[in-house]
């Protein structure tokens, strides 16, 4: 309580790029316990809270679409494509355009994190066409999942599930990590995808985070 100037100084004073528009804070907490945040919220912020998911096995889900090709993305149009499906599938909270902007920064930092042999962008094809894909990168014997998106078009044929046990099953079996994390809004369909292919809640993770509204930077 009364630590809301500190943090939120220590945010700016971390991260000087003008662009930046937005405080985000998050705390880990084994008992889940969110502690004192309603100087935060009367200060416009929003509170938000993380699953923790890890697994050191997966089950074949029952919704495992068997026509779904998956495998690395290899040409840049496939990334292309990619990024069109993330913009397709984000948050409106900010116009496509920046979201594109996001995802093209981010396609280029996980591209050079494929060459460094850090883990691999795995597209789910459905009839030569991308349905879906995710990022699946490792440290120190630990996978980790990077922005599941399926395509508007291709909701609940399995897209997902399918590429989420996939890509586990085939680091896991590469004897490359012991376990794998992926992180998710608890009260959110998706979890219960993650959950069917194996993952088990871990510890809930709180957050919480601002940004100016007149800015979309």
């Amino acid at each position: 309580q009364g630590d809301f100037a500190v943090w939120t100084q220590t945010f700016k004073s971390e991260f000087t790029n003008p662009k930046i528009h937005h405080i985000t804070l998050a705390w880990d907490s084994a008992d889940g316990t969110i502690g004192e945040i309603d100087e935060f919220i009367e200060n416009g912020f929003t509170l938000e809270a993380t699953a923790v998911l890890s697994a050191s096995n997966v089950n074949r889900p029952l919704k495992y679409n068997s026509e779904l090709v998956v495998r690395g993305l290899q040409t840049e149009s496939e990334w292309e494509e990619m990024i069109r499906v993330q913009v397709a599938s984000s948050h409106d909270n900010l116009p496509p355009s920046e979201w594109e902007r996001f995802y093209r920064t981010q396609a280029l930092r996980y591209q050079d994190m494929e060459r460094a042999g850090f883990g691999q962008w795995y597209g789910g094809f459905l009839n030569g066409q991308l349905a879906g894909g995710l990022g699946l990168f490792h440290h120190q014997r630990v996978g980790r999942f990077q922005s599941v998106s399926t395509a508007p078009d291709f909701q609940r044929r399995g897209v997902c599930q399918t590429l989420v046990y996939e890509a586990s099953r085939r680091l896991l079996d590469s004897g490359t990590v012991d376990h794998l994390v992926m992180c998710a809004d608890p009260d959110y369909h998706a979890i219960k995808i993650y959950e069917a292919v194996g993952f088990e809640r871990q510890i809930t993770e709180h957050g919480v985070y601002w940004w100016d509204k007149n800015h979309h930077s």
